[in-house]
């Protein structure tokens, strides 16, 4: 085999487009029966004016910047580069990863005081596109270890207590339950009131038990999320290699019926009240839910045509990052340096999390608990406010950020959020609010937001793009990569044969490029009989020149 298509591997219809003309079976394509041979012949080799060139339409895909594993402060960047190494992934994987992990704590215990009125909580939507094949789940797991860990052992630490706030309710619950017994028999009037205020006295003491600690999940209907985020101090996080949330939220439990409502204010923390049918509704005061997905990027192209995903905000609400694959490109050897996380690298990072779990609440003057708030030094409050000065000039009308004003205007927030984050990091083993944000810890989250706004806004071209585009893409890069100044449509086709398993899909991808002005499609002269050459892929002039 030398890894092309032979005539018999293909449909007819196939080598009907390989080869530019009608296709008839047998082994002479001779004329139509009562035509000419020759004017049959004369027709098919009369030469052909090429089409017009197209004006040209930008179609690459930007060159996106890369995130560096040193973006994260301390025991995360060490452990960011390391899990990188050993898992041969790109960077940004185990970097999304990781700041949702440490999300999840500092959402529980901390929020950002940006300005005066101006809080943030510091939960991040995430999301890490890859394709399968690149050990997403081993990264995401390795992340989620030490949350993993954490909840187990305070499960276990709580069950005795949890036994027995069960118990007691039963217990009372039976005495209730004789109690009304005793008043239905009762014939005295007297009695059948003191029974009856006993039942009611002794249910009143009835207490729910306390749920055991959860502190992620990765599917759940929308009420159930409300219940676990009210069982859970309102604090809860979504992590997951798949991309099951946006079924959900498509309305995959109510019949098609998009459900949003919870979702969208737990990211910025507005009440919200879940009803629950016959039981009693759940109040929420300020929801908070961190989210940590790594999807495939197919699983993006398309998002934005669900209804209201875009219009309503949510697209808009995650930082996406989209990493180069290295798929083809890795060792794989288990011997090759950095192939395995140092103990020390991982016990750190093992250890910084938990310690950030395990953060006390802070009480309001009422008493309340709430989460401790943390300020930002004069430097690093003056430094975002250039940033967000500077986004917000990109959203004016002309201006590269114009049509993403869902993104961009919260991306500024989202820089506070993250610097919040970092905090908690450096500080994760002491008392995170009694130090205020430093110049350095935002010029770190700034840093990290500016490379997230480019992959956001290349993330949401993504969503709403044509699949003949992303074709094009494909088509273009192996033009470009081999120089292929002239090629056939036949060749295209046996180089391509992954993504294009159809000439059906590798003509719409043509197409596309022609309609752009990258190449033209020339049509090929028939100079005798039998089947004609395939069709040429002439490239534009001005590359073609550059290739040279």
């Amino acid at each position: 085999m030398d890894g092309t298509y032979s005539a018999d591997d293909m449909s007819p219809e196939d080598l009907e487009a390989l080869a530019g003309g009608s296709y008839h079976p047998g082994p002479d394509h001779g004329p139509e029966p009562g035509a000419s041979p020759n004017s049959a012949h004369c027709a098919d080799s009369a030469p052909k004016e090429p089409a017009p060139w197209q004006d040209l339409v930008p179609l690459a895909t930007p060159k996106l910047p890369r995130l560096e594993p040193g973006s994260l402060p301390v025991w995360a960047g060490t452990y960011a580069a390391a899990l990188a190494s050993a898992t041969e992934t790109p960077a940004e994987l185990p970097i999304g990863m990781i700041l949702a992990a440490a999300a999840v704590p500092c959402a529980r215990r901390l929020r950002v005081l940006v300005a005066p009125g101006h809080f943030e909580p510091c939960n991040l939507w995430l999301a890490v596109a890859l394709p399968p094949g690149n050990r997403k789940s081993a990264v995401q797991s390795a992340a989620c270890a030490p949350l993993v860990e954490w909840e187990r052992e305070a499960a276990a630490a709580s069950a005795e207590d949890i036994a027995r706030a069960e118990s007691e309710a039963k217990t009372l619950q039976a005495r209730a339950n004789k109690a009304r017994t005793d008043a239905a028999k009762a014939k005295d009037q007297r009695e059948v009131e003191a029974a009856t205020q006993d039942a009611a006295d002794l249910e009143a003491r009835i207490q729910d038990a306390p749920k055991p600690p959860q502190l992620w999940t990765s599917d759940a209907t929308p009420e159930k999320l409300g219940v676990m985020l009210a069982e859970q101090n309102e604090c809860m996080a979504w992590l997951s290699s798949e991309a099951g949330l946006f079924d959900l939220l498509a309305g995959r439990y109510s019949s098609g019926i998009p459900n949003m409502d919870l979702v969208l204010k737990s990211w910025s923390g507005d009440p919200e009240r879940v009803d629950r049918g016959g039981r009693p509704p759940v109040y929420l005061a300020s929801p908070r839910l961190t989210i940590g997905l790594s999807p495939q990027p197919d699983v993006l192209r398309g998002l934005s045509n669900n209804p209201g995903f875009r219009g309503r905000g949510l697209l808009g609400r995650f930082f996406y990052l989209l990493p180069p694959s290295p798929l083809g490109y890795r060792d794989l050897s288990s011997d090759r340096p950095g192939a395995r996380v140092p103990e020390p690298v991982a016990t750190a990072y093992r250890e910084g999390i938990r310690a950030m779990l395990d953060w006390p609440l802070a009480a309001d003057p009422d008493g309340v608990e709430v989460p401790h708030l943390i300020r930002l030094e004069p430097a690093a409050y003056a430094e975002w406010l250039e940033f967000a000065r500077m986004v917000e000039a990109r959203m004016r009308p002309g201006a590269d950020l114009e049509g993403l004003t869902d993104l961009a205007g919260k991306v500024p927030g989202g820089a506070a959020r993250i610097a919040g984050v970092l905090h908690g990091i450096e500080h994760a083993h002491g008392k995170p609010w009694e130090a205020p944000v430093s110049l350095a810890t935002m010029g770190r989250a700034l840093t990290l937001a500016a490379g997230m706004l480019a992959h956001s806004a290349a993330a949401l071209d993504l969503m709403g793009a044509d699949e003949s585009i992303a074709g094009a893409r494909k088509v273009w890069e192996w033009l470009e990569r081999g120089r292929r100044a002239n090629s056939t449509v036949r060749e295209a086709f046996n180089a391509l044969r992954g993504p294009f398993p159809r000439v059906a899909g590798l003509t719409f991808a043509l197409e596309a490029l022609e309609e752009r002005g990258y190449i033209r499609v020339m049509e090929p002269v028939k100079s005798g009989p039998g089947r004609p050459p395939s069709p040429r892929i002439e490239v534009r002039a001005e590359f073609a020149e550059a290739w040279r």
